[in-house]
Parts: structure tokens; sequence; C-alpha cells
């Protein structure tokens, strides 16, 4: 029989020691980064609306230039 004690040859489970408490400043850090982040995520969602708004408003003026430009080409018949 062998008398090793080293961890390694142990079969038992180690205690598991409960996590250490996360610093102060590391909790704010984290709150700090999300408010920064939930803001930029805003302002991109508001800017996603406001390029959307553009983009309709460009394709309705197109839309109306190629109307406009169709008919001029139409010729007229004479009878």
């Amino acid at each position: 029989q062998s008398t090793d004690m080293s961890p390694a040859g142990s079969t038992a489970s180690l205690p598991v020691s409960p996590l250490p408490e996360e610093p102060l400043f590391f909790k704010d850090g984290i709150k700090d980064e999300c408010s920064v982040l939930k803001l930029q995520l805003k302002e991109r969602d508001e800017l996603i609306a406001q390029l959307r708004e553009e983009l309709e408003k460009a394709q309705c003026f197109q839309k109306a230039l190629t109307s406009q430009a169709d008919k001029s080409t139409q010729t007229e018949l004479v009878g």
C-alpha cells in the first residue's frame, strides 16, 4: 500500500473555498461600462431610424424623378 499523501494521489475531494467578494470598484466599473454600452446602443438605434427615414425620402424623390423623366420621353401620336 502507498502512503503517498500528495494532492495528485488523493482521491478525496478538496474543499472548495467560496469565491472572494469582488472589489467595489470592479462592480462600479461594470455598471459604468453597462451604462455606456446602453447609451451607445440607444444612439445607434436612433441613427438607424434617422437613416431609414432619409432613405425612404430619397427613394420617394427618386421615384418622382423617374416618373417625370418617363413622361418627358413619351412622344405624342400625331393623327
